[in-house]
């Protein structure tokens, strides 16, 4: 992985996906982690989605379940699926960075 969070040969889409569960820049926060692989140390962690990956291997559907890429605070970038992010409002991750 380069310093960008890009992969050489760049598989992730960085760009909106009509069905996707999410858009590029949204603020979300780790709300749960569904499965085993998951760092308990990003729960409640707030963050922005910056892509969506559909060919990993770890079972995605294309446009609607892709491991999403988010770019945590100090914490590089991290995939997540959908269910467990929560989106967050603007004014809320606005308010927590002031902080």
């Amino acid at each position: 992985m380069t310093a960008t969070g890009k992969v050489a040969g760049d598989r992730h889409i960085h760009e909106d996906v009509p069905g996707a569960p999410y858009k590029i820049g949204a603020p979300v926060r780790v709300a749960q982690l569904v499965d085993e692989t998951g760092d308990k140390k990003w729960l409640g962690k707030a963050g922005v989605v910056k892509y969506f990956d559909y060919t990993c291997g770890c079972g995605q559907t294309f446009p609607d379940d892709p491991m999403i890429g988010v770019e945590l605070p100090r914490g590089g970038v991290e995939e997540f699926w959908k269910e467990e992010l929560q989106v967050l409002s603007r004014r809320t991750t606005a308010r927590r960075s002031n902080r």
